[in-house]
C-alpha cells in the first residue's frame, strides 16, 4: 500500500527519511471533530503508519485549534519506532493511538 506522492512533506528522523501528508485546508472530518489520521511512510515504502491526533485543527465545537508541526510528527515517529514500528518492511498499515500501536 502506498500514499499519493502529491503534497508529501519530507522529514528526517534518526538519519532515516520519512514522508508525511496533511491537507493545507481543514478537512471535512476535522470540521466535524472526527479522528484525523496523518499518514507517514518511510522512503523504502514499507509499512504505513497513521498517527491519530487527539485534537482537531478546527475551532468548531468549542475546542482550541492546534497546529500540526514537523516537531509533532518527528516525536510521533520516534514514539512509534520505540514501540516496534517496522517502517522499512512491508505490512498492513498500523496506527499510533494514545501511545499504542494498533493494526487497522
Amino acid at each position: 500500500m502506498a500514499i499519493a506522492k502529491k503534497g508529501l512533506r519530507k522529514i528526517v528522523v534518526k538519519n532515516e527519511t520519512f514522508y508525511w501528508k496533511i491537507r493545507k485546508k481543514i478537512s471535512h472530518n476535522e470540521q466535524h471533530n472526527s479522528d484525523y489520521r496523518i499518514p507517514i511512510l518511510h522512503e523504502s515504502e514499507g509499512q504505513i503508519l497513521f498517527i491519530i491526533v487527539n485534537f482537531c485543527r478546527s475551532e468548531y465545537y468549542g475546542r482550541e485549534a492546534m497546529a500540526i508541526t514537523p516537531a509533532l510528527i518527528q516525536s510521533k515517529i520516534i514514539e512509534a519506532i520505540n514501540l516496534g514500528w517496522a517502517y522499512s518492511h512491508p505490512g498492513i498499515p498500523i496506527s499510533l493511538i494514545n501511545g499504542e500501536l494498533a493494526y487497522l
